[in-house]
């Protein structure tokens, strides 16, 4: 489990201007809604993905200490290498991606819902310090959040054994999240079963599982890595432009 606060689900507050901003921002995200164009999609709620060539500038909202700052960049930094968007760091605070760590939630906006957010106001949140073991990991989970990847272990495919009675007590005992907060982070599955590839138990997106948890032999450690199908869904979405005037993307 996090030793810091896990990672919630930050609430939608008009899923209408969440799909105009998406669609506005690629186009290429009406392919992947179905009808209505207002649900999830996946494990990269494909409908919000930024379009392949964009500039991402991230500022931070407040004045973290150096350290602090230069720690969560240098892991944000760790995605680049697997995507087509290109990243800087502004001193301003109207960056498309806005960081506080003034707060005591791990969160993001998930891709393209962070041009819903009002300016001035942040789109990420990072509760987690260098300090904490866990601090790497929660950067880069959050990052690939702001990319428009989603909880890998709400894969409809997933069929986690969880104890819920357990879970219900740990997570309220440990975190002070009710019944409804633990029923939409973990308990949910995204409704969409069409997805880029097939559950990945080693996503950096995935939420670590304990075996006291589950029916007591299932578990997935803290995973600290980006895993080679959370690369694939980078290729898919942001393919590389290679010299020949081709792409790295996945098939």
């Amino acid at each position: 489990m996090y030793k810091t606060r896990p990672c919630l689900n930050l609430e939608i507050e008009d899923p209408v201007a969440s799909f105009r901003a998406a669609i506005n921002e690629n186009s290429k995200n009406i392919s992947y809604t179905n009808n209505s164009g207002l649900t999830y999609r996946t494990m990269a709620l494909n409908a919000k993905c930024w379009h392949p060539s964009r500039h991402l500038t991230i500022s931070f909202m407040d004045n973290p200490p150096a350290s602090l700052k230069e720690a969560i960049k240098s892991h944000i930094w760790e995605w680049a290498d697997y995507v087509s968007l290109t990243f800087s760091f502004i001193d301003s605070k109207d960056g498309v991606i806005r960081i506080t760590t003034d707060t005591t939630q791990n969160a993001s906006q998930i891709g393209t819902d962070a041009l819903t957010v009002a300016a001035g106001k942040p789109t990420m949140f990072i509760y987690a310090r260098p300090g904490d073991a866990d601090f790497r990991t929660v950067v880069i989970h959050e990052f690939g959040h702001a990319l428009g990847f989603h909880h890998e272990h709400l894969h409809p495919d997933a069929n986690i054994p969880w104890n819920r009675p357990k879970v219900y007590q740990e997570y309220a005992e440990k975190w002070g999240m009710d019944k409804q907060s633990v029923d939409l982070n973990i308990f949910t599955p995204i409704d969409e079963a069409i997805t880029v590839t097939p559950y990945d138990p080693t996503s950096i997106m995935h939420y670590p599982v304990e075996k006291e948890l589950t029916d007591g032999k299932f578990e997935i450690p803290m995973n600290t890595e980006i895993s080679w199908q959370d690369k694939r869904i980078c290729a898919h979405f942001y393919p590389i432009e290679i010299p020949d005037g081709g792409s790295c993307e996945s098939p």
